[in-house]
């Protein structure tokens, strides 16, 4: 099974496809119409970062909502999601002064008191969940996981440390050449075979991710699996 998440990031990998197509020079031969195929190149870029980005932020929507509609108690959920889902407000009060806390005070009481209180039940926030995320760098894959209680993601998705380092240098190198183009870098470029391997890699990841995802939300929901 996989998770919603995960067919809409295949079928984002099909508009890969489709442009890597739409290049005019065969693999491995010298462009035939060199601007083409070096703006295919930085646009494939553009639209698989953006992609597996997109998966990130979706199937952290979608266990969230999976939780929430099965009423999850707040103690049931890892104590890193509570810490990091009542970050924000905690901060909001410390940045206020003690003699006007109290609106916010009440606000915190009413609206996260059930993620620290046994049997309580509430609503998680998937955005106080990942708004901390800048871009789906290899660093930033481990810390969003991490808080799910996947120490590493990178080393719970293969025991090979070749795969593994691999898998994290192909998408730092996705995510800082998206991030560069982005910026208006116009020397930035990518190959036809770079842009395959970074489909795969990205495909790879996600999949493997999802599964392990999938076990690890279905063990709060009490079940085999979340999808």
């Amino acid at each position: 099974m996989a998770s919603g998440s995960l067919l809409a990031f295949r079928r984002g990998i099909l508009e890969i496809e489709e442009l890597l197509l739409a290049d005019p020079t065969p693999v491995g031969a010298a462009p035939t119409n060199p601007e083409l195929t070096r703006v295919i190149g930085r646009a494939s870029v553009v639209l698989l970062s953006s992609h597996f980005e997109r998966y990130i932020y979706a199937i952290n929507e979608e266990a969230t909502q999976l939780l929430n509609d099965a009423e999850v108690a707040g103690d049931c959920l890892p104590e890193r999601i509570r810490l990091l889902h009542s970050q924000s407000p905690i901060d909001s009060l410390v940045a206020t002064g003690w003699e006007n806390r109290a609106e916010q005070l009440a606000a915190f009481i009413e609206m996260e008191a059930w993620l620290w209180i046994q049997g309580e039940k509430g609503i998680l926030d998937h955005n106080r969940l990942i708004m901390w995320m800048k871009a789906p760098s290899p660093r930033y894959l481990v810390r969003y996981f991490r808080h799910w209680g996947i120490d590493d993601i990178f080393f719970s998705i293969t025991r090979s440390p070749h795969t593994r380092n691999e898998l994290r240098l192909r998408i730092e190198e996705l995510v800082s050449k998206r991030n560069n183009i982005a910026h208006g870098d116009h020397s930035i470029e990518a190959t036809h075979t770079e842009i395959a391997l970074y489909r795969d890699v990205t495909t790879k990841f996600s999949e493997r991710a999802d599964k392990i995802l999938g076990k690890t939300i279905g063990k709060v929901l009490g079940r085999q699996a979340a999808w």
